[in-house]
């Protein structure tokens, strides 16, 4: 294959598989095939990795380029940093490809992809942009598999039907034959992932989970803020227009949930006073508790970004201190160890990161499991609060400074499974938009529009029944892991032993 050729489709590769991260999820089923196919028709170790490196290049402008919203300057090193991964993956590639036991590269070559989907979501350098699964989000009975496997499965699904198909392909066109069976098996898997999603879905009835399951009516309140304005101006301007005369939220509110760091200091902070005294007022008036995001800090000047559930007489119920900061957005890591990379810290204030996964409990309703803002695109985070006993989800977050692109749209996709592998409630409040409420389907039964302002209602259901993956996480990947190591281990020691370097 000429080398243009296989910089053709290496870039057709990563634009479709771009492409299906943005409503088009039926690409993503077969967007890898031109990338493995021209990875088996690469001359040596350099080859695969160079073109490896340029599909991720290619792949990951396409899926952050609402990062240049935001910032500019660190949109290029992130996305070189990113595509460090699919390079190790054609140089894992590589080393697989002379194992010549078909089954055995196909089990390996998943088993890699794998690992590096799940190694880049971990860390305090996390980054789960780009995780085959998320391009799923809008076909409901096929992400339901995630309350089982968590996203990790089905990506493994949507790779090893792409890594069928093309190693199919590559025997049909070497030997003018069409063998069914390797793509045969992967389509009879994705046959079964849709017929347990079908069956997911038809076997879910609120009504039937049984009387442990509490509802509460709430009011999203988008107040459509800029950062800098939040800030600098009066805390009146965060006040929503009343909902009728005398009453500024609908009959039958329970609660109110305002976004992501809506206060900078308590309620009681003097510069937040406009804003204190309508809360109080209003809480006590309609009997309302008050859900908000604060920028906190203590007598040492440790930065806390959190979120307080206040009761009607405005004592505070609860509070969760964010546990994963933003790297160089929201704090500078290891400044002893990377601060060479000070360069990149925008951070207007060092948040200090909590250890604690503290459940917010609602009087005679049940515990809250709470998301600030990043924390909801790491399944483990939600993961957690789900086994520690969190009956319901939130995440509340400011997607201000990412204007009109769309990172708050992304944002809400992580959220859609979020709720899938938790089977919970999950209350997606924006700052700016785009807020949401999804069911434990991943329907998203509220949606807000970006940079609207105003007060948006839904009801919502404390569910304390786990999902497998709430109880047991990421078992099935740990045991696949498990067992792609023992092959490769027993594989290595029967080639040894037959090439005579034990004697």
């Amino acid at each position: 294959m000429k080398t243009y050729l296989k910089i053709i489709l290496v870039l057709l590769s990563a634009v479709l598989t771009a492409l299906s991260f943005y409503g088009l999820g039926f690409l993503a089923w077969f967007s890898l095939i031109p990338y493995f196919l021209t990875l088996y028709y690469c001359r040596g170790v350099g080859e695969r990795v160079y073109l490896s490196f340029f599909f991720g290049l290619v792949f990951f402008a396409g899926i952050t380029f609402w990062f240049t919203s935001y910032t500019f300057g660190l949109w290029i090193p992130i996305i070189v940093l990113l595509s460090l991964f699919p390079l190790v993956f054609g140089l894992a590639f590589h080393f697989i490809f002379k194992i010549k036991i078909p089954y055995i590269q196909l089990m390996l070559m998943l088993a890699v992809w794998c690992a590096i989907e799940f190694f880049r979501c971990r860390t305090f350098m996390a980054f789960p942009w780009g995780v085959m699964a998320y391009s799923q989000y809008n076909y409901i009975p096929i992400i339901q598999i995630a309350n089982i496997t968590g996203v990790y499965g089905l990506s493994a699904v949507i790779v090893l039907f792409n890594l069928c198909a093309s190693l199919t392909l590559k025997n049909t066109l070497r030997t003018g034959k069409f063998n069914y069976r390797c793509i045969g098996f992967a389509l009879a898997l994705v046959l079964i992932v849709f017929a347990y999603g079908i069956f997911s879905i038809n076997s879910f009835d609120i009504e039937e989970i049984g009387q442990d399951v509490k509802k509460l009516d709430i009011a999203l309140v988008q107040t459509n803020i800029s950062f800098d304005d939040k800030f600098e101006k009066d805390t009146g301007v965060l006040i929503p227009r009343p909902y009728s005369s005398g009453y500024y939220f609908k009959p039958g509110t329970e609660l109110v949930v305002f976004a992501e760091s809506i206060l900078w200091g308590s309620i009681d902070r003097e510069k937040n006073s406009t804003f204190g005294k309508w809360a109080r007022e209003t809480a006590r008036k309609e009997n309302l508790h008050f859900l908000m995001g604060h920028i906190l800090w203590d007598e040492h000047e440790n930065y806390y970004n959190a979120v307080i559930l206040y009761s009607p007489e405005f004592e505070i119920l609860g509070r969760y201190n964010k546990i994963h900061p933003l790297p160089f957005a929201e704090y500078m890591p290891y400044p002893d160890v990377i601060g060479f990379l000070k360069f990149l810290n925008i951070a207007s204030c060092n948040i200090t990161p909590d250890r604690n996964f503290d459940l917010i409990y609602y009087p005679g309703k049940g515990s809250i499991g709470t998301n600030i803002c990043f924390e909801s695109t790491l399944s483990l985070i939600s993961r957690t609060f789900r086994k520690i006993g969190a009956d319901i989800l939130f995440v509340l977050t400011d997607d201000a400074g990412f204007r009109q692109s769309s990172a708050s749209w992304q944002h809400v996709i992580f959220s859609v499974f979020r709720a899938v592998e938790n089977k919970s409630y999950m209350v997606h409040s924006s700052n700016m938009g785009v807020s949401a409420v999804i069911n434990p389907q991943g329907r998203l039964i509220l949606e807000t529009e970006l940079g609207r302002k105003g007060v948006f209602y839904e009801t919502v259901y404390f569910i304390p029944q786990k999902s497998f993956y709430s109880k047991a996480g990421n078992i099935f990947l740990y045991i696949y892991f498990g067992f792609s190591a023992s092959f490769l281990v027993i594989y290595l020691f029967i080639r040894r032993k037959k090439l005579g370097y034990f004697r």
